[in-house]
């Protein structure tokens, strides 16, 4: 097969393919030759759970509490055209490095996101997990469900889940199963989407925001809202909030009084969510904010009482990204 790039002496000389039609081997054409491999997105869904990509995630937030991780800021880039690209990526210790490019609102639309393997020890690339953003799916749920078996009562059986996309259905499946769930409340903006995520999700309606988080355990904000979506009077005593639809400049889903009155606000990462998180529009609780990583390894307290409201705010870590990166890896036949 010729090189995707046209000449001999492009990078890739030639493919070569595994037993799996969705597993394919790359060869440089120079003296040092390193097998590469490229993973499909169906071979990923494959050897990764729910379960799996939860307690990886669980991991990664302790490693990063633990300071033992190396984890740069996140490099963004939006073109003229409306495009977006986002990279992520982390080192976790071991044998890998991991980063993830993601891109959005490009012309002809269609998601590219992959991750980049390489060899921590030799920096040579060793795979590339082309995953199409279903590995960030469920990372982010992941997170919610780790931040749920936290700090959310140990009974929780009602979720209300506000949004209706992709990121949706990825959190209410993640929630299923941290907790035995006994009913789902479903608000989108719209009620044609209410209705369609409530049918394919087995979940119900609501009309309105106040009426879903009514006596909702956990309730999760995954909207692109820039306007505050949930107040305090909406929820009911001890209800856990999970907000992570914020994850850039102006956007907002929590009232101030849903911040004010909590008793623990937990982010990912102070850093993070003080720029571009709910804490972006309340500076004044910076101060008060414990990080998720620190609560799971009990440096930090979480919730002291059944009445507590607790507050996460979620904008999403490349420790994340690193740590499907590595599950993958690891599950991968040799």
């Amino acid at each position: 097969m010729s090189s995707p790039r046209g000449g001999s002496r492009g990078m890739w000389q030639h493919y070569v393919t595994t037993s799996s039609p969705d597993v394919v081997l790359a060869e440089r054409d120079s003296c040092h030759t390193w097998p590469m491999r490229i993973i499909e997105e169906a071979v990923i869904r494959d050897v990764v759970s729910v379960a799996d990509a939860r307690q990886a995630v669980h991991d990664a937030f302790c490693a990063f509490a633990a300071g033992g991780v190396i984890a740069p800021d996140e490099m963004a880039m939006k073109l003229d055209h409306g495009g977006e690209l986002h990279v992520k990526g982390a080192y976790l210790g071991g044998d890998v490095i991991a980063f993830k490019s993601a891109t959005g609102g490009f012309p002809g639309g269609g998601n590219s996101g992959f991750t980049a393997v390489l060899d921590a020890h030799t920096g040579a690339p060793v795979a590339i997990l082309r995953d199409g953003g279903w590995l960030t799916e469920m990372r982010t749920a992941a997170a919610s469900a780790v931040s749920a078996l936290a700090l959310a009562r140990p009974e929780a059986a009602r979720l209300a889940i506000l949004g209706g996309g992709f990121q949706a259905a990825f959190q209410v499946a993640a929630l299923r199963d941290a907790f035995a769930l006994g009913s789902v409340a479903v608000w989108s903006r719209t009620p044609q989407t209410t209705e369609r995520f409530a049918a394919e999700n087995q979940a119900e309606p609501a009309n309105s925001v106040a009426a879903a988080v009514a006596d909702a355990d956990i309730v999760i904000c995954c909207t692109p809202s820039r306007e505050p979506l949930v107040f305090a009077s909406m929820l009911a005593p001890g209800t856990h909030v999970i907000a992570m639809g914020a994850d850039m400049t102006g956007k907002r889903e929590l009232a101030a009084d849903v911040l004010d009155q909590a008793a623990v606000i937990c982010v990912d990462s102070t850093n993070v969510t003080s720029r571009v998180g709910e804490l972006q529009h309340a500076p004044d609780h910076v101060g008060r904010a414990i990080e998720l990583g620190q609560v799971l390894v009990g440096t930090a307290p979480g919730r002291t009482s059944d009445q507590d409201l607790t507050v996460v705010d979620l904008c999403g870590l490349g420790i994340q990204d690193a740590a499907m990166a590595q599950l993958v890896m690891h599950r991968l036949p040799s």
